[in-house]
């Protein structure tokens, strides 16, 4: 006897949902909760469910934004601002977009949301740094990706970027130009690529104006697991005149910790950031900082995933966004 054709009303019936929840579900649209969409998305598969090219069920525009908990942190809104922009370009163009925040665990045993697939996504948006075995986990399934404020050298895949070698390497230029002679750098060039570029811009100005690389400034605050920052990380006993660091919050913490053996900034300390994000504004003194537009790395993560799935041939792009630099009040004209 021949097996009747799984439909969405089989689906529908097996969870004892309506028929418009498994569309919704199924074409990734809003109104439909994570647990119940993996629940639909399992229960397809078993029932063997097939879209229906011909009667247009087969959705496309359904996008996944992944990013590693580390990098996706209450206080900091750098990618969680890109997401925003992304999501509402997404809904302008009736697209739609899907969040997925990873954790340590899931990342180190390579646990893919269900809804990364290539049954429910038609590209993927990754952000901040994932461990490269979880990057080829993903690469495998064969789904157009588009890195945002990352790369990797062996990976092939279409990257947005911030020059951060060259970036790091003005900040300081900018400090040395206003007389600072020893210079620290806050972040450690281990935890994410686009911090180790910052931190060889700031050697290579460091290099070219004859000036000592001093490891003890070097100085770390924030959990490399975790992302964390925290005041708990010693200062060196001889301080510098001005650090730059890897991203406002660094700075933010960095000001907090001075404060607390007696320094202040920039009297005592100068300091230069990046990211411009909301706690360069509220921080006291306000952070001279880089301007890094998240909204156009949003643009073009979008135009570049589109570009993607239309010319799924073409070698693969990185492209570069503008920076400008914000100078507001914690860098002071060095005298010594």
């Amino acid at each position: 006897m021949k097996r009747k054709k799984a439909s969405m009303q089989t689906i529908a019936d097996r969870l004892g949902i309506s028929k418009v929840s498994v569309s919704k579900a199924l074409g990734n649209q809003p109104g439909i909760g994570d647990e119940l969409r993996r629940k639909v998305f399992e229960v397809a598969q078993e029932v063997g469910y097939v879209a229906d090219k011909r009667a247009g069920t087969k959705s496309t525009g359904r996008f996944s934004f992944l990013v590693p908990k580390r990098f996706f942190l209450e206080n900091e809104n750098f990618y969680t601002t890109i997401y925003y922009y992304l999501n509402r370009m997404c809904m302008e163009q009736s697209l739609s977009l899907s969040l997925h925040v990873v954790n340590a665990g899931e990342e180190k045993s390579l646990k893919i949301p269900s809804l990364v697939s290539k049954d429910a996504t038609d590209g993927i948006f990754l952000a901040g740094e994932i461990d490269e075995p979880y990057l080829y986990s993903l690469a495998n399934l064969q789904i157009p990706m588009v890195s945002v404020d990352f790369y990797k050298p062996h990976l092939v895949t279409d990257c947005i970027l911030t020059d951060n070698f060259f970036i790091g390497y003005s900040a300081t230029m900018y400090l040395i130009e206003r007389g600072h002679r020893h210079i620290g750098f806050v972040g450690n060039p281990r935890f994410q690529v686009g911090i180790t570029d910052r931190f060889f811009g700031y050697r290579k100005a460091l290099a070219t104006n004859g000036l000592d690389f001093v490891p003890e400034w070097n100085i770390v605050n924030n959990d490399p697991a975790t992302g964390q920052y925290s005041l708990e990380n010693p200062l060196p006993s001889n301080l510098p005149g001005a650090f730059v660091c890897h991203c406002d919050m660094a700075a933010y913490f960095l000001i907090k910790q001075l404060q607390l053996v007696g320094k202040n900034v920039p009297r005592d300390v100068s300091l230069v950031s990046f990211d411009n994000t909301e706690i360069s504004r509220i921080s006291i003194p306000p952070l001279t900082t880089y301007d890094i537009d998240k909204r156009q790395f949003a643009e073009k993560a979008l135009k570049r995933m589109q570009e993607r799935i239309a010319r799924p041939d073409d070698p693969p792009h990185r492209i570069y966004i503008e920076t400008r630099l914000l100078e507001r009040d914690s860098v002071a004209q060095s005298l010594s």
